[in-house]
C-alpha cells in the first residue's frame, strides 16, 4: 500500500491539478509537497542580474506551499510537510527521495515551459526514468471532476514487473473496475495466443489470491500503441503498467513500452517498480 506519497509542485496550474488528484487517488497516506527553486530560471537584466530573484523565488514557494496546506485541509489530507530547494528540479526530487520516507510520487505531466508540447515534460520524464519506487504521472484530468479513478487499466505481458502493477492496482483501487490487458505483439516471439491466455490465466488466480475481481482481454497489434487506444476507448481513466517487462532492465530505466506510455498515455499513469 502506498502510505508516503512526494508530491512536487512548481506553482503551475498543472501541478496544482496534479496535487488534486493525488490527494483524491491516495486519500489515506501521508503526503509531502516539494517546491524546487530552479536557478537556471532566474530572469537576467542586462550584464548583471536581479540581485532579488532568490528572496522573490523563496516568497513564491512560501505562496505556492500555502496553497497546497489549503487544498489538503479541504480535503481532509494528512499534510506531513512542506519542503523547499534549490536546484535542478528532477535532481533534486530524486535526491530528495533518497533522503526521506518516501514510498511514492505523484507527479503532473507538464509544468510551465513555454515549450510543452502533448507529450508529457521533461522533470516528469527524468524522474519517472530514475525512481527507484513507483510514479504516478497526472495528465488530462479535469479539475473541476476530480475523483477516485473508476475504469483502471492494468497492461500485463508476463513478467514479473506486470504482476506487480497489477496487484498495485487492485491493492489501491479496490472500488474500482480493474481490466488486465495482454497486447499478442506479432513483432515478438512471445506473441502467441497461448502466451496471453496463460498470463490471463495466472492474472485471474493472482486477483482470487486478493479476494479481488478482474476483468481480462487481449488484443493484437503494437503494445504500447493498443494500450493507449485501448484505454480511450474502453473508457478508462487510469492506466497502471510495471517498470519492465520480459527482457528486463540493466539499469534504472524504463522498459520500451513502459517509456512510451510515459510519454504518451491518455490518462493518468502509474508506473509501478
Amino acid at each position: 500500500m502506498v502510505d508516503h506519497v512526494l508530491d512536487p509542485i512548481d506553482g503551475s496550474d498543472e501541478a496544482f491539478t496534479a496535487l488534486a488528484y493525488s490527494f483524491v487517488t491516495f486519500p489515506d497516506a501521508t503526503h509531502i509537497t516539494l517546491h524546487v527553486i530552479n536557478p537556471t530560471k532566474k530572469r537576467y537584466e542586462g550584464p548583471g542580474y536581479d540581485e532579488g530573484w532568490l528572496s522573490n523565488a523563496k516568497d513564491e514557494a512560501v505562496e505556492i506551499h500555502d496553497t497546497a496546506r489549503e487544498m489538503a485541509e479541504r480535503r481532509g489530507i494528512t499534510l506531513e510537510e512542506t519542503a523547499t530547494r534549490r536546484g535542478r528540479p528532477a535532481e533534486e526530487i530524486l535526491k530528495f527521495v533518497g533522503e526521506n520516507d518516501v514510498d511514492h510520487i505523484s507527479v503532473g505531466s507538464k509544468g510551465r515551459s513555454s515549450l510543452d508540447t502533448v507529450f508529457v515534460g521533461s522533470v516528469a520524464k527524468t524522474v519517472t526514468r530514475r525512481s527507484p519506487m513507483s510514479v504516478t504521472v497526472v495528465r488530462s484530468v479535469d479539475d473541476d471532476a476530480l475523483t477516485q479513478p473508476e475504469q483502471v487499466l492494468v497492461a500485463v505481458d508476463g513478467s514479473e514487473r506486470a504482476y506487480e502493477a497489477l496487484e498495485f492496482a487492485l491493492q489501491e483501487f479496490s472500488t474500482a473496475t480493474i481490466t488486465a490487458l495482454y497486447v499478442i505483439d506479432p513483432s515478438e516471439v512471445f506473441g502467441t495466443t497461448a502466451d496471453a491466455d496463460s498470463t490471463l490465466e495466472t492474472v485471474r488466480q493472482r486477483a482470487n489470491t486478493l479476494d479481488s475481481t478482474i476483468q481480462t482481454e487481449s488484443e493484437r497489434g503494437d503494445p504500447a500503441r493498443t494500450i493507449a487506444e485501448y484505454a480511450v476507448d474502453g473508457g478508462f481513466d487510469h492506466l497502471v503498467v510495471g517498470r519492465s517487462g520480459r527482457s528486463g532492465w540493466p539499469r534504472l530505466l524504463l522498459g520500451s513500452v513502459a517509456e512510451s506510455l510515459v510519454l504518451r498515455a491518455p490518462v493518468p499513469l502509474t508506473v509501478v517498480s
